[in-house]
């Protein structure tokens, strides 16, 4: 006789959930950039400007003033140290647990829609999902609003869903069948 799988009762994280949890995220994210440029910068005072002098240079851009060619090479080298330090802080736990600091805070977690686990491969390409959302200005973060599983595009792009924890088991009782009261 073969063994049915549990059944499961899942409610979707929504917008505003996963939003904070990404907020969490991203936040743990800058800090830890920050400590790790205040770091390099202290060590290599020769190289770097200091945090002021840094974000002077980033208003001068904003503000299309001139700026120098290190400052320019120094902009680049703490985006790529950003996008490999979210890359590892984010696709690592997911395929570990499902679950960010940001997602452990607010009590939700990523599974796949097929109930297998997510290894290593489909949280990264999870993570791509999330960049071609970012590249869309946002609209893939906001499909989920309009979801019925509460799915974005990167959930869609690595068949993933996005759940409130406590997942519950449910139970069937053959009473309830058959129409039953139990």
């Amino acid at each position: 006789m073969k063994k049915k799988p549990k059944q499961y009762a899942i409610e979707y994280a929504g917008f505003w959930v996963r939003l904070g949890a990404a907020l969490i995220d991203i936040s743990i994210l800058i800090a830890g950039l920050y400590i790790l440029y205040c770091t390099i910068s202290q060590s290599f005072f020769w190289i770097f400007p200091d945090s002021h002098k840094f974000a002077m240079s980033l208003v001068d851009i904003i503000h299309g003033g001139s700026v120098s060619g290190g400052t320019v090479w120094l902009i680049a080298l703490i985006l790529l140290v950003f996008l490999i330090g979210s890359t590892i802080y984010t696709t690592v736990p997911w395929a570990a647990t499902g679950q960010t600091v940001g997602k452990i805070a607010l009590g939700i977690k990523i599974i796949r829609t097929d109930s297998s686990a997510l290894d290593l491969r489909f949280a990264f390409i999870r993570f791509l999902g999330c960049l071609l959302s970012v590249a869309s200005l946002g609209i893939g973060f906001i499909i989920l609003a309009f979801d019925s599983h509460k799915q974005s595009l990167h959930d869609k792009i690595a068949d993933t869903y996005v759940v409130k924890l406590p997942v519950k088991q449910v139970i069937l009782d053959k009473s309830l069948a058959s129409g039953g009261v139990g």
